[in-house]
């Protein structure tokens, strides 16, 4: 099996009151890309953080390639960051910004070059390079970005939210771009609020929650946390408290989550659904909407956190 690349021991990280890192541990081997999910005030940009080592007031131990990460700032130099504000010089163009970057490494200027035309062409921006960045789209500047934190060639990359606010062409280029180099043999570890991203490219999930390990697997093995069943989602003018009282009546289906105007349930047997509906129509809960999905990430995160991931 091999030792992990990768070894987090029980973070503690708090600011304030507030724990944003709970007795946090998970590892990660060579080669695996692993999506960290959580909703807003997970932990997530806290772990990128500490990892990163922007935060250093923790408890807590990280091991980098069987070494203590901050005991030897070389080691620093196998790890690329990829930070969810993009990191460059707007007014110098996508070849010189790839150079300047590169050249904060111990890489030699003829290697350095070649490393920044190849990727250059991976991130499909060859044709641009002499051009400012301050004319890129924002898709564009994603994907510089992306390039900037494997100019080094990194063995670990840490990518936090790198696909918010673009299109849907550069969605998809980034993802193809971390799914490579995780089959070439770096280890990935993103967040994301995509849970299509995550069951996309990833070959393990770490789902957390107010600082907290909730579950961690391959997809397949989160699922089973569902179980064999059909989720259903009911949409409606109704409001959480009113149909939690109602739905409190039934004992043939899981309560995945309460929210106004939706909820989530899991059933054994779907033949029960219009038993419920017929309960909600005599308790006046107006239903718009009704769908009977397979069981999925979604369902699973819902099960664990009691929410969606963008609440």
């Amino acid at each position: 099996m091999g030792k992990p690349i990768l070894d987090i021991k029980k973070i503690t990280k708090s600011y304030g009151e507030i724990t944003a890192l709970n007795n946090f541990s998970f590892s990660l081997k060579k080669g695996e890309v692993l999506g960290l999910l959580g909703p807003n005030g997970a932990g997530k940009t806290t772990l990128i953080s500490i990892l990163s080592g922007t935060v250093k007031d923790f408890s807590g131990t990280v091991t980098f390639k069987e070494k203590n990460l901050f005991s030897d700032r070389k080691l620093k130099n196998h790890m690329g960051i990829v930070p969810q504000d993009m990191a460059f010089y707007e007014d110098l163009n996508a070849f010189d910004n790839l150079m300047f970057w590169g050249g904060l490494y111990d890489i030699s200027r003829a290697e350095l070059k070649k490393r920044a035309l190849e990727l250059l062409d991976l991130v499909e921006l060859s044709a641009r390079a002499k051009e400012p960045i301050k004319n890129f789209s924002g898709g564009m500047k994603r994907r510089l970005n992306v390039a900037i934190g494997l100019i080094h060639k990194p063995e670990l990359l840490l990518l936090d939210e790198p696909t918010v606010g673009i299109d849907v062409q550069a969605k998809v280029s980034i993802l193809d771009i971390i799914k490579n180099v995780g089959v070439k043999g770096t280890s990935v570890i993103f967040t994301t609020h995509q849970l299509a991203e995550v069951e996309e490219i990833c070959s393990r999930i770490v789902i957390m929650d107010k600082g907290t390990l909730l579950a961690d697997g391959t997809l397949d093995q989160l699922i089973k946390i569902v179980g064999e069943k059909e989720i259903v989602d009911v949409e409606g003018d109704f409001s959480a408290a009113d149909i939690s009282e109602i739905l409190k009546k039934i004992d043939f289906a899981e309560i995945l989550s309460v929210n106004d105007n939706l909820v989530n349930l899991a059933f054994d047997n779907t033949d029960k659904i219009p038993s419920m509906m017929e309960l909600l129509f005599k308790n006046n809960i107006p239903v718009s909407d009704l769908k009977i999905k397979s069981p999925n990430l979604e369902a699973v995160f819902l099960k664990l956190t009691g929410r969606s991931l963008r609440d």
